[in-house]
Order: C-alpha cells, then structure tokens, then sequence
C-alpha cells in the first residue's frame, strides 16, 4: 500500500540539506578565487567568517539565519566584540571596532550573501538593506616634512634591517603605495630604466603603475643588491630572506618612530596620506593624484584637500577677483594722473 499522502515530501525541499557556516566558508572563498580578487581580499572574506563562526557558531544552518540576525551582527561588530581576542600578549582588549571598520564588514557580509544567493543555498541577502553606519568626517592625520626627515635621520643605515626601512620608506613617499603593495614588490616589477613601479597586489585587485623618482630607483637597485645571496624574486626580505610581511614591518616601525620621538600616532599608511598631502600643496592635480593612488573616485581622493587650508589661503590672496578689479582700477587711475 502507498504511502499516506498526507505525509508525501515535496520534491524540491526535501533533496535541501543544511549548509553550515563552515560550509559555505569554501563555496564563498573558492568562487573569490576564481573571481580574481586580491590576496588582501581574500583575507577579508576570512576574517568576515571567523567573526560568523564567533557570532553564529560554525555549524549554524546558513538558511536559518534572519535580517535581525545580520543587524545583530554588524551590533556586536560596532559595540561588543572583544578585539585581539586570541592575542597572547596583548593586554588591552578593547571592544568594538571603528565605525569604519564595521562599515567594512557590513560590504563583505553583502557580497557574501549575494555569493549565496546567486549559489541558490539562501533564497534573500539577509544584510541587503541594512545601511551604513554614518559617522562624521575627520582630517586624514599627516607628517609634516620635518617630522619624516626626523624618522629618516633615527634610522641607522649599517644595520639591515634600518637600511631596508630607509629605502622602504622612500618608496612609499615616492610611489604613494600601500605598504602591502610595496612589500609584495617583485624584481620584474621595477622597470629601473623607465624609473616606474608595477603595483599587481592592490587593493582594487587592478594593476597600477606609477613613476619613480632616480633616487628611488637607486634604492631599491641598492636593496637588491643587498640581498642578491638569497636569489628570491622579491625585494624586500628579512634577514633570512624571506619576503617580508606587513606586521613585522609595521612592528619594527613602531620601534623607529618611538625612538625619533614623534608624538603621534605613525604607521605605515601615513606615509601615503602624507605624501598625498604634499603632492596638493605644491599645486599638483587632484585628478593626476587620483591616478597615482588608485583611487575609482574622486571623492575618496578629495579627503586630501583640508591640508590646502594654507595654500588656499595664499592662492586666495595672490588671485581674488577682487584683486584683479583692484588692480584694474588702480591701472586706470595712474593713466588719467598720467594724462593729466
């Protein structure tokens, strides 16, 4: 005798099985990977799940998951979560990350869900409609150029390690790059006699070239010879020649600008908002900055401009209107004196 057909499974939701967060982990990530997008991005993605897993718990069925669910989430993201949690020696644990770093979390989690949508495992993108924190804009925090020369000056040259952040430096200031683009920085990318970097792992996951200066290419020839010994293909390495990673850069730099003195604070991508700054304040375009940095839009380049607060001041003085009307004035006055 048939089954009761009261109890007849459908056919399409009964074949569903649960796909835990763990499970979708791979199914995001492999499809990232084929997409393309940077290493830096993928690292994002990562860190977006283990917060999931941290929130959710790992073997939560994705599907079950709400929109009050995602708004909870990006909540403990802003308020709650308990930062360098698994930090042996980190003593201060502070909760909740920057508007700005929530904000970032929020995108990835979008992508994710739309990675899934399109994947048919989730049939809406939970944090679809859930919109950015606002937050209030705030200077982009510079080096004056006496205070670079004053980290230059720390560094001592016959030790490696101080010579390699000696030339790392220079690069950053002379090709506005991030520091894990400069880092990740390999011998075919230096095009020494057109003096011009090639930038591959970006941000934007898009190739950038940007022009060098000749003491700049001096440099890096320097550090490659430097390191010629250890015939790795990249050019910044530790002392073991191994590629250098961005951390023990950034740890060793704090060391450096402890030791100069500057009370601010320093790291690496200051150096890009510095030199960003200095390139507007001897007039240079905007618009060819926007080219050299990387930047889709505009407006994101334009954060740049609260340190012509001077220089438009001056600008001001120099070519008001009213001056021109001033002069013409004065122009015509000394030719009727001179008439008469």
């Amino acid at each position: 005798m048939a089954e009761n057909p009261i109890y007849r499974k459908s056919k399409r939701y009964a074949k569903v099985k649960n796909k835990t967060i763990d499970d979708v982990r791979n199914i995001v990530i492999k499809i990232k990977q084929l997409e393309g997008v940077s290493t830096n991005t993928i690292h994002g993605y990562e860190k977006v799940f283990n917060d999931f897993d941290r929130f959710f718990g790992e073997k939560t069925d994705i599907k079950s998951l709400t929109q009050e669910d995602a708004r909870n989430f990006i909540y403990w993201q802003l308020n709650e979560k308990v930062q360098f949690l698994n930090h042996k020696y980190r003593k201060n644990k502070p909760k909740g990350v920057s508007i700005n770093s929530a904000n970032t979390y929020l995108d990835f989690s979008i992508s994710i869900f739309n990675v899934l949508v399109n994947e048919k495992i989730v049939e809406e993108n939970i944090f679809n409609g859930i919109k950015h924190i606002k937050d209030k804009e705030k200077k982009i925090e510079t080096l004056t150029p006496e205070e670079i020369k004053k980290i230059i000056r720390s560094l001592d040259k016959r030790v490696y390690s101080e010579l390699r952040a000696y030339i790392i430096i220079h690069v950053c200031l002379d090709s506005f790059g991030r520091i894990n683009e400069i880092l990740s920085l390999k011998k075919e990318d230096v095009d020494l006699d057109s003096q011009v970097v090639t930038f591959s792992n970006t941000k934007s996951g898009k190739v950038r070239m940007v022009p060098i200066s000749k003491k700049t290419v001096k440099l890096i020839e320097e550090m490659i010879e430097e390191n010629e010994e250890f015939e790795s293909e990249y050019i910044f390495l530790t002392n073991h020649g191994k590629p250098l990673k961005p951390d023990t850069f950034r740890k060793h730099f704090r060391e450096v600008i402890r030791r100069s003195g500057i009370n601010k604070r320093v790291h690496p991508h200051l150096l890009r908002h510095s030199a960003s700054a200095m390139f507007l304040k001897q007039n240079g375009n905007i618009r060819v900055l926007q080219k050299i940095l990387g930047h889709s839009d505009l407006i994101v380049t334009s954060r740049y401009a609260h340190v012509l607060d001077d220089t438009i001041r001056q600008q001001h003085e120099l070519f008001s209107p009213l001056q021109l009307i001033e002069d013409v004035q004065i122009r015509k006055t000394r030719t009727k004196r001179t008439r008469k």
